[in-house]
């Protein structure tokens, strides 16, 4: 797109078929029309008005720090579609208490703003007010506030303490997801479950995953669960818990549980061959099989993305090819997923596969342009006949049409065969860059030798290759794919590049080639996942961000720099980190157990705590994350017992001090076990002091027992201790032990 006025920009932004033509162009294209945008308003008030609602979401983060406060501007912002990384950097100032009165409460703040609250952003607002706002989150259907783990974990952490923290229909079911379940009473856990079962179960991350099972063991306890049959009133209060049950509980179940499964995401092997099952044995209100239609399948909604060949064996070709153009036109519509398609469209083409000899002649049709636009294309081929009948020259003429129709891999990898043998004339082979940008799937089956045939100099090209519509790359290739398009002159990895890339593609580059990444692109571009890079990699790309989002030489760090510096603080080296504790930042535990963990070690208990703030009560669930574990090892078990969140695996020994003094009087102190080490002032002991395990340290102020001293397991004391009498101390390690099992 070539410069244009700001009088035409501005023109432009405000027509509607402008803006109809712009929301269908590539994703690229419109980046660059918004960053032309943004660069003629000086103000973010002013960008606020005029950049299109629907294209608010592709503002650079860093030009939305500086949101003003107005209220012509919050209610502008309460209107545009955001990402979560761009509202957690406002969300202070348009969900703070006076913005959101002045926008009639917090129920009236959209779903798209309601998405950026983070401990971070909340650090300062009154627990009422955060209270207010959790409650607000509670939205269904296409309202629904898209929150992530750590967005739910918080908003528990915040809520626990609530007085109304057990009337569980106030609050999103997300949450209740990472409830501490002896917050529910035992008369009151069916209600628990009946709002939990309105819950997203798949938003659980690998480490916290273990939380599902935890779910449904207490849900059997509590509904009377004692075997694989569910009864229908088990099922429907479970309900969206059905998703993460094993296949054997599913084709036990009373038949209401496919109505359960119709609201999961995804669905397992295991469990898709459980719905067959259950669908097969007649029980159901889908009847007898013999009496399935295509109503059938439209009345199974998302289940027949999931199911296998043998499923669809059961219906005539006939009423397959019926149901195909059925999907179409849901997938055109964006009812159904690309990829859940062409999962769903490989299960019905295996099931109408002849399993007769196959002909290398073409005995059916050949296939031309009106074949090709067939809806059900090409479900009458099967792989030889495909490659019979199709040309090279119908693959020249008809490559968009193809690739839009064509999702089996070994189908593309004709396509792509074919499309080769069309452009053979030339030396050396070279496919031109308007056949590149088509490729769709077919792309994904390249290999080295296809990609070095491939013509990519220009953005859109390289957009339409990085779609993830049409599937996942494998790295080296990607990698190739990129590095043909940087070997063009003027081609560089600018902002718009590094989106269109992405973070994962990224971190697969060399790391020379990252390092060419100036400080203005990085700056530009969006909130980029680079957890995948090397820790090499990670230091580098830290690095260039510190000077794209550094706007001064204090040593303590902005909240909102540290917000736009968050997705790469996995290379922030220890000077960084520690620069944060003033900050009052409420690190996230993803953030914090993505850092590079040789300065996660130089991390004292108190740091860490500083770090997290309210967040350090979700340590404790990441304790077997090896960066997480092996801090822990290294620290004093008494200063983690002092933050109270249940953490052990710490020293219960230490060093002592220059100057200590061991004092044993005859008769006066029996050691089973470590030493008894006694740093600091005299120690007197009178009586009896028996002491069974590892050491007893003391340390500080003069220490005088007198009587019987009993210690079992590891007693430390630290500072001005006095005992007199009897005292007797268990291991704080299997307390504390006993407890966590007890409540995790």
């Amino acid at each position: 797109m070539g410069n244009l006025s700001s009088s035409a920009l501005l023109n432009a932004s405000r027509d509607p078929t402008f803006l109809q033509n712009m929301m269908s162009a590539p994703e690229a294209t419109q980046e660059s029309f918004i960053m032309q945008m943004i660069a003629v308003y000086s103000s973010s008030e002013d960008m606020v008005h005029n950049v299109p609602d629907e294209m608010a979401s592709l503002i650079p983060r860093f030009k939305l720090v500086s949101m003003s406060s107005s209220v012509s501007v919050l209610r502008e912002v309460n209107k545009k579609k955001w990402k979560h990384q761009q509202v957690e950097l406002f969300f202070s100032v348009v969900a703070q208490e006076t913005a959101v009165v002045a926008l009639n409460g917090s129920e009236a703040l959209s779903s798209s703003v309601l998405q950026g609250f983070t401990c971070t952003s909340v650090q300062s607002f009154q627990r009422t007010h955060v209270n207010k706002l959790v409650k607000a989150c509670r939205r269904t259907g296409k309202n629904k506030v898209q929150l992530v783990e750590s967005q739910l974990t918080c908003m528990y952490f915040h809520i626990k303490n609530a007085s109304d923290v057990t009337l569980f229909s106030q609050y999103p079911p997300d949450v209740l997801l990472y409830y501490d379940y002896a917050l529910v009473p035992e008369y009151g856990c069916r209600s628990y479950f009946e709002e939990l079962a309105h819950a997203d179960f798949s938003v659980f991350s690998t480490t916290l995953s273990y939380k599902r099972d935890l779910l449904f063991a207490n849900a059997k306890s509590c509904l009377g669960i004692s075997s694989t049959n569910l009864t229908q009133d088990q099922v429907q209060v479970l309900g969206n818990m059905c998703c993460t049950l094993q296949g054997s509980y599913i084709q036990d179940s009373d038949p209401s549980i496919l109505e359960e499964l119709k609201n999961c995401p995804e669905l397992t092997v295991d469990e898709a061959n459980a719905v067959e099952t259950l669908l097969t044995n007649g029980r159901t209100s889908y009847g007898a099989v013999s009496t399935w239609t295509e109503q059938t399948l439209k009345d199974l909604g998302v289940l027949t993305r999931f199911l296998q060949s043998s499923f669809y064996s059961h219906f005539d070709k006939k009423t397959k090819r019926k149901f195909i153009k059925y999907c179409r036109k849901e997938l055109k519509l964006h009812k159904v997923s690309r990829p859940q398609w062409r999962k769903m469209k490989k299960q019905i083409r295996e099931s109408m596969r002849s399993r007769t000899r196959r002909d290398t002649s073409c005995t059916e049709r050949e296939i031309s342009h009106v074949t090709i636009s067939d809806e059900t294309f090409p479900i009458d081929y099967d792989v030889a006949q495909f490659n019979s009948c199709l040309s090279a020259a119908t693959v020249r003429d008809n490559l968009d049409a193809i690739t839009d129709k064509v999702d089996d891999e070994e189908y593309l990898r004709l396509v792509l065969d074919k499309l080769s043998e069309a452009y053979a004339g030339s030396s050396p082979l070279v496919i031109p860059e308007d056949m590149v940008r088509v490729l769709g799937p077919a792309s994904r089956v390249a290999t080295s030798q296809d990609i070095s045939q491939w013509t990519v100099t220009q953005l859109d090209t390289l957009a339409a290759l990085m779609n993830s519509a049409d599937g996942s790359w494998e790295p080296s290739l990607a990698k190739e794919v990129i590095n043909k398009y940087l070997s063009t002159a003027g081609n560089s990895l600018d902002s718009v590049e590094l989106n269109t890339i992405g973070g994962n593609y990224l971190c697969h580059l060399d790391l020379h080639t990252l390092q060419t990444i100036s400080a203005q692109s990085l700056r530009d571009a969006d909130a980029l996942d680079v957890s995948s890079c090397s820790q090499e990699k990670k230091d580098v790309l830290f690095d260039i961000a510190s000077q794209s989002y550094s706007s001064s030489t204090r040593s303590a760090v902005s909240v909102s720099s540290y917000q736009l510096m968050k997705p790469y603080m996995g290379g922030a080296n220890e000077s960084y980190v520690k620069s944060l504790l003033s900050s009052n930042i409420n690190m996230d535990l993803p953030t914090f157990t993505s850092l590079n963990p040789k300065v996660v070690q130089t991390l004292t208990v108190s740091d860490v705590q500083g770090l997290l703030g309210s967040n350090i009560q979700g340590l404790q669930s990441y304790e077997n994350e090896t960066v997480v574990r092996t801090w822990v090892s290294h620290q004093s078990q008494t200063d983690l017992d002092g933050l109270n969140i249940g953490l052990t695996g710490g020293s219960t020994t230490t060093t002592p001090a220059p100057g200590a003094t061991n004092t044993t009087q005859p008769g006066a102190s029996n050691t089973t076990g470590s030493a008894a080490n006694t740093t600091g002032s005299t120690t007197n002991t009178t009586g009896s002091a028996t002491t069974t395990g590892s050491a007893a340290n003391t340390t500080g102020s003069t220490t005088n027992t007198t009587g019987s001293a009993t210690t079992t397991g590891s007693a430390t004391t630290t500072g001005s201790a006095t005992t007199t009498g009897s005292a007797s101390t268990t291991s704080q390690f299997t307390i504390c032990l006993y407890v966590t099992r007890l409540t995790h």
